[in-house]
Protein backbone atom coordinates (compact mmCIF):
# COMPACT_ATOMS: atom_id res chain seq x y z
CA UNK A 1 0.00 0.00 0.00
CA UNK A 2 2.78 2.31 0.84
CA UNK A 3 4.42 1.82 -2.60
CA UNK A 4 0.91 2.25 -4.24
CA UNK A 5 0.32 5.66 -2.38
CA UNK A 6 4.24 6.54 -3.19
CA UNK A 7 3.65 5.89 -6.94
CA UNK A 8 0.39 8.76 -6.87
CA UNK A 9 2.68 10.97 -5.79
CA UNK A 10 5.20 10.83 -8.29
CA UNK A 11 2.21 11.23 -10.88
CA UNK A 12 0.66 13.92 -9.09
CA UNK A 13 3.83 15.66 -9.19
CA UNK A 14 4.95 14.99 -12.17
CA UNK A 15 1.03 16.11 -13.39
CA UNK A 16 1.55 19.04 -11.60
CA UNK A 17 4.91 20.27 -13.19
CA UNK A 18 3.33 20.34 -16.92
CA UNK A 19 3.18 24.32 -17.07
CA UNK A 20 0.63 25.26 -19.43
CA UNK A 21 1.53 28.73 -19.54
CA UNK A 22 5.07 27.65 -20.91
CA UNK A 23 3.29 24.89 -23.54
CA UNK A 24 0.56 27.47 -24.84
CA UNK A 25 3.43 30.81 -24.76
CA UNK A 26 5.14 27.89 -26.79
CA UNK A 27 2.60 26.67 -29.16
CA UNK A 28 1.13 29.80 -29.99
CA UNK A 29 5.29 31.50 -30.82
CA UNK A 30 4.75 33.72 -27.89
CA UNK A 31 7.30 35.25 -25.36
CA UNK A 32 8.09 33.12 -22.52
CA UNK A 33 5.84 34.48 -19.28
CA UNK A 34 8.50 33.45 -17.28
CA UNK A 35 10.20 36.59 -18.49
CA UNK A 36 6.97 39.21 -18.38
CA UNK A 37 5.00 40.85 -16.72
CA UNK A 38 5.26 39.65 -13.23
CA UNK A 39 7.28 36.58 -14.27
CA UNK A 40 4.57 34.14 -12.81
CA UNK A 41 3.84 31.23 -15.96
CA UNK A 42 0.14 31.27 -14.32
CA UNK A 43 -3.51 33.13 -15.85
CA UNK A 44 -3.01 36.13 -14.21
CA UNK A 45 0.06 36.81 -15.90
CA UNK A 46 -1.21 35.21 -19.29
CA UNK A 47 -3.89 37.90 -18.76
CA UNK A 48 -1.68 40.89 -17.91
CA UNK A 49 0.26 39.85 -21.11
CA UNK A 50 -2.96 40.87 -23.32
CA UNK A 51 -3.98 37.63 -24.07
CA UNK A 52 -7.88 36.74 -22.12
CA UNK A 53 -8.54 33.25 -24.39
CA UNK A 54 -4.72 32.11 -23.50
CA UNK A 55 -5.28 33.54 -19.74
CA UNK A 56 -8.43 31.36 -19.61
CA UNK A 57 -7.13 28.17 -21.30
CA UNK A 58 -3.94 28.91 -18.83
CA UNK A 59 -6.51 28.89 -15.49
CA UNK A 60 -8.38 25.80 -16.98
CA UNK A 61 -5.05 23.45 -17.64
CA UNK A 62 -3.67 24.61 -14.03
CA UNK A 63 -6.95 23.61 -12.55
CA UNK A 64 -7.32 20.77 -14.08
CA UNK A 65 -4.07 19.10 -13.64
CA UNK A 66 -4.99 19.03 -9.99
CA UNK A 67 -8.12 18.25 -9.79
CA UNK A 68 -7.36 15.27 -12.35
CA UNK A 69 -4.29 14.39 -9.72
CA UNK A 70 -6.79 14.04 -6.58
CA UNK A 71 -9.54 12.34 -9.29
CA UNK A 72 -6.82 9.46 -10.22
CA UNK A 73 -5.80 9.12 -6.25
CA UNK A 74 -9.85 8.40 -6.00
CA UNK A 75 -10.18 6.04 -8.52
CA UNK A 76 -7.16 4.32 -7.34
CA UNK A 77 -8.62 4.12 -3.60
CA UNK A 78 -6.82 5.96 -2.08
CA UNK A 79 -8.03 7.62 1.49
CA UNK A 80 -9.44 11.08 1.43
CA UNK A 81 -6.34 12.04 3.30
CA UNK A 82 -3.51 10.35 1.30
CA UNK A 83 -5.86 12.13 -1.56
CA UNK A 84 -5.28 15.04 0.13
CA UNK A 85 -1.12 14.58 -0.20
CA UNK A 86 -1.83 14.03 -3.51
CA UNK A 87 -3.17 17.21 -4.08
CA UNK A 88 -0.16 18.51 -2.56
CA UNK A 89 1.97 16.74 -4.42
CA UNK A 90 0.70 18.24 -7.52
CA UNK A 91 0.42 22.04 -6.35
CA UNK A 92 4.36 21.10 -5.39
CA UNK A 93 4.72 20.24 -8.95
CA UNK A 94 3.13 23.32 -10.07
CA UNK A 95 5.44 25.58 -8.30
CA UNK A 96 8.95 23.51 -8.30
CA UNK A 97 8.67 22.05 -11.80
CA UNK A 98 10.86 19.52 -13.21
CA UNK A 99 9.85 19.77 -16.78
CA UNK A 100 10.49 23.54 -16.39
CA UNK A 101 13.46 23.94 -14.06
CA UNK A 102 11.92 24.13 -11.18
CA UNK A 103 10.51 28.16 -12.70
CA UNK A 104 6.94 26.97 -11.01
CA UNK A 105 3.82 29.06 -10.67
CA UNK A 106 2.24 30.23 -7.36
CA UNK A 107 -0.38 27.23 -7.38
CA UNK A 108 -3.30 29.01 -6.64
CA UNK A 109 -5.17 27.35 -9.83
CA UNK A 110 -3.32 24.19 -9.12
CA UNK A 111 -4.82 24.12 -5.52
CA UNK A 112 -8.30 25.23 -6.67
CA UNK A 113 -8.79 22.02 -8.68
CA UNK A 114 -7.16 20.29 -5.77
CA UNK A 115 -9.63 21.47 -3.44
CA UNK A 116 -12.99 21.11 -5.69
CA UNK A 117 -12.32 17.50 -5.84
CA UNK A 118 -11.44 17.20 -2.52
CA UNK A 119 -13.95 19.16 -0.74
CA UNK A 120 -16.09 21.27 -2.70
CA UNK A 121 -17.64 23.71 -0.03
CA UNK A 122 -14.61 25.27 0.83
CA UNK A 123 -13.44 25.44 -3.10
CA UNK A 124 -16.82 27.51 -3.42
CA UNK A 125 -16.04 29.76 -0.41
CA UNK A 126 -12.50 30.70 -1.36
CA UNK A 127 -13.82 30.90 -5.21
CA UNK A 128 -16.71 33.51 -4.25
CA UNK A 129 -14.08 35.87 -1.87
CA UNK A 130 -11.64 35.34 -4.71
CA UNK A 131 -14.23 37.53 -7.23
CA UNK A 132 -15.14 39.51 -4.12
CA UNK A 133 -11.96 40.42 -3.39
CA UNK A 134 -11.04 40.93 -6.99
CA UNK A 135 -14.08 43.11 -8.06
CA UNK A 136 -13.38 44.95 -5.25
CA UNK A 137 -9.50 45.80 -5.11
CA UNK A 138 -8.47 44.69 -8.82
CA UNK A 139 -5.56 42.88 -7.32
CA UNK A 140 -5.07 39.26 -8.54
CA UNK A 141 -2.21 38.24 -5.44
CA UNK A 142 -4.36 40.04 -2.43
CA UNK A 143 -7.93 37.70 -3.54
CA UNK A 144 -5.17 34.89 -3.92
CA UNK A 145 -4.15 35.05 -0.72
CA UNK A 146 -7.84 35.91 0.62
CA UNK A 147 -9.13 32.72 -0.73
CA UNK A 148 -6.06 30.64 0.32
CA UNK A 149 -6.19 31.89 3.62
CA UNK A 150 -9.95 31.21 3.77
CA UNK A 151 -9.38 27.04 3.12
CA UNK A 152 -7.66 26.03 6.49
CA UNK A 153 -10.86 27.47 8.91
CA UNK A 154 -13.68 26.08 6.08
CA UNK A 155 -11.93 22.77 5.97
CA UNK A 156 -11.55 22.53 10.07
CA UNK A 157 -15.53 22.93 9.81
CA UNK A 158 -16.34 20.67 6.55
CA UNK A 159 -13.22 18.40 6.47
CA UNK A 160 -11.14 18.14 9.25
CA UNK A 161 -9.35 15.14 7.83
CA UNK A 162 -7.62 17.09 5.29
CA UNK A 163 -6.42 20.38 7.32
CA UNK A 164 -2.75 19.11 7.47
CA UNK A 165 -2.26 18.70 4.08
CA UNK A 166 -4.23 21.52 2.97
CA UNK A 167 -2.73 24.15 5.39
CA UNK A 168 0.87 22.66 3.89
CA UNK A 169 -0.69 23.93 0.57
CA UNK A 170 -1.67 27.26 1.97
CA UNK A 171 1.57 27.76 3.39
CA UNK A 172 3.36 27.21 -0.01
CA UNK A 173 0.92 29.64 -1.85
CA UNK A 174 1.32 32.35 1.19
CA UNK A 175 5.57 31.43 0.60
CA UNK A 176 5.55 32.12 -3.10
CA UNK A 177 3.38 35.17 -2.67
CA UNK A 178 6.00 36.49 -0.24
CA UNK A 179 7.15 39.64 -2.45
CA UNK A 180 3.24 40.22 -3.46
CA UNK A 181 2.96 40.94 0.67
CA UNK A 182 5.46 43.07 1.16
CA UNK A 183 4.20 45.52 -2.04
CA UNK A 184 0.73 44.88 -0.85
CA UNK A 185 1.98 45.97 2.72
CA UNK A 186 3.79 49.05 0.98
CA UNK A 187 0.39 49.69 -1.34
CA UNK A 188 2.20 49.72 -4.70
CA UNK A 189 0.83 46.21 -5.88
CA UNK A 190 -0.18 46.13 -9.52
CA UNK A 191 -3.79 46.23 -10.29
CA UNK A 192 -5.38 45.32 -13.10
CA UNK A 193 -7.82 47.67 -15.08
CA UNK A 194 -11.02 47.73 -15.42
Amino acid sequence: MHTHFLFWLIIAYLLGSVSFAVLISRVRHLPDPRKLGSGNPGASNMLRLGNRSLALATLAGDLGKGALAVALARYAELSSLQQGWVGLAAVCGHILPIFHRLQGGKGVATAAGVTLMLCWPAALIAATLWLLTFYWQRIASLASLLAALSLPPSLAWLAPSLLLPVTLMVLLILLRHRLNIGRLLAGVENRFRP
